[in-house]
């Protein structure tokens, strides 16, 4: 074969190949095409992120915030977002419990209907003197009131109208009351009333044999007798003022199986007998702004006390008289809490009053309080020839959470100091938490220096926790060990979304690594 033969030989080969390869191209582009649609396709239908969830925990995101918005009409917004969502509110018997009892009736029926003989949450909330809107709620209650077996919590709120024509009128407590004195509640459990001045008898063990949780709202002792509720475990008394002495408050309160109690209001004249309230079970006793708080702690014991908060106001006696001559009768307290009533004018504790409270409460491990009241637990003072600190008497110690810390409030002479000395003596190390507000120390503002100075010392002799502090404060420092971990949570305050500079920083320690 000559060379030109041979050349067109080779050619068309070459060329059938580009036909070959042209035609398996095309082929590939076309695969490349449906695959590309086929991807689209799944990535237009996949689930989003959020549906992928496990339909319980889904459920549970759903129940917190229909709870949190409070009005039955959260569930249909919701349902409205997607058709998973829609089925899984409208097959969930658990979002369909609560019935407010204001709405109309035939969307209290679709909520029976959907709640399919789950146990009920009652919501009555209407006008504090309008009998003309109490009567409309009757058809609502003719609707609910045959299914009181099925009734697991009862709320009763008045709020405030501008309609005073029958101010004279009975109350909603008092409506209600008359309409469900003759029931019976055998799985009521909880009961939080407003505006309070009736008989409790519909809450009696032969009527409610299960009830556990008992809130009163401006609650009048003299016009409230209470029924032997032997089972009730917590009890929450927000007191009316009552002008004259009424001596049989508070013994009449149920107190065998009580183990939380919170009180809180004017009492006036109160004037109990030294230890006769006797509560075997409590563990958890709460006191906000309660005008006779002295004789109160006179009066009780509480073997089990476990924690104590004490939220007290300018016109309270200060920690040291209302906890004067109480020493040894709260040892067994674990946890204990110092608050002040917000926008009040509140005086700082004195000495006197942080000697109290640490002799009172010899046992305690975890404190809890403001830095107004922070100064004098850390005032030296000489005992036996050694110079010593209130706070030194909680020599089982463990966590100290200061709130509502400004840098100018803090003395950071002492407090350093303090926890220096306590580091050198081998004792054990503290957690200690700072929790800033915003209000104080805004983003990009420049820390105060004492302040700074301070959180070196801290983070050097305790495990260091900062709450709501800006990460924006650049003379800040942010150091931890190696072995260490830093656990970063949004802060809990109003405004804060998830790219807020206020953060939670947890230090265990110091040194060897920069964050930040």
């Amino acid at each position: 074969m000559d060379k030109l033969s041979q050349a067109r030989a080779e050619l068309a080969l070459l060329e059938e190949q580009a036909q070959r390869l042209l035609k398996e191209l095309l082929h590939v582009r076309a695969a490349v095409a449906t695959q590309r649609d086929k991807v689209d396709e799944l990535i237009r239908t996949r689930p989003t992120a959020f549906n992928l969830l496990p339909t319980e925990i889904l459920l549970s995101i759903f129940d917190l915030d229909i709870r949190d918005y409070y009005y039955p009409e959260r569930k249909y917004q919701l349902a409205g977002v997607c058709r998973r969502w829609k089925n899984v509110i409208l097959d969930s018997p658990s979002l369909w419990t609560t019935i407010h009892v204001a709405t109309s009736a035939s969307s209290i029926m679709t909520h029976l209907e959907r709640s399919r003989g789950a146990l009920l949450d009652i919501v009555i909330e209407t006008s504090l003197w309008s009998q003309s809107r109490h009567l409309a709620l009757v058809p609502s209650l003719d609707i609910i009131e045959p299914l009181a077996h099925r009734w697991h919590s009862l709320t009763i709120t008045d709020v405030d109208s501008d309609d005073h024509e029958a101010m004279y009128e009975l109350t909603l407590t008092e409506f209600i009351t008359a309409r469900i004195n003759p029931l019976q509640f055998p799985s009521l459990k909880y009961v939080s009333i407003s505006f309070f001045d009736c008989s409790l008898d519909f809450l009696s063990p032969a009527r409610a044999p299960a009830l556990e949780h008992l809130e009163l709202y401006t609650f009048q002792a003299e016009y409230t007798a209470f029924p032997s509720v032997t089972a009730l475990k917590t009890l929450r008394l927000d007191c009316e003022y009552n002008p004259v002495d009424y001596p049989l408050f508070p013994h009449l309160i149920p107190t065998q199986a009580l183990t939380e109690l919170s009180i809180s209001g004017l009492i006036g004249a109160f004037s109990p007998q030294p230890n006769s309230i006797h509560f075997p079970s409590l563990k958890m006793l709460e006191i906000s702004d309660l005008e006779k708080a002295s004789q109160f702690m006179d009066a009780i014991i509480a073997p089990n006390l476990e924690r104590f908060k004490y939220t007290y106001s300018g016109s309270d006696d200060p920690p040291s008289i209302v906890l004067g001559g109480l020493r040894s009768k709260f040892t067994s307290v674990r946890h204990l809490s110092l608050c002040h009533i917000l926008n009040r004018d509140i005086p700082e504790l004195l000495h006197a009053d942080a000697i109290a409270l640490c002799e009172v409460f010899p046992g305690v491990r975890h404190v809890e309080f403001e830095t107004n009241q922070f100064r004098h637990f850390f005032d030296p003072t000489l005992d036996n020839a050694r110079t010593r600190c209130p706070i030194d008497l909680w020599t089982e110690l463990e966590s100290l959470t200061i709130c509502g810390v400004q840098p100018s409030w803090l003395e950071p002479y002492q407090f350093s100091a303090w926890l220096v000395d306590r580091k050198a003596l081998g004792l054990r190390q503290l957690h200690v938490k700072l929790v800033c507000f915003s209000a104080y120390v805004s983003p990009g503002q420049n820390a105060d220096f004492n302040f700074l100075r301070l959180y070196e010392v801290l983070k050097e002799n305790c495990t260091l926790e900062l709450d709501n502090f800006p990460l924006t404060l650049t003379e800040m420092r942010l150091y931890m060990p190696v072995d260490s971990r830093l656990r970063v949570v949004s802060t809990p305050f109003p405004l804060a979304g998830l790219y807020s500079p206020y953060m939670c920083l947890v230090f265990a320690g110091a040194n060897n690594r920069t964050y930040g």
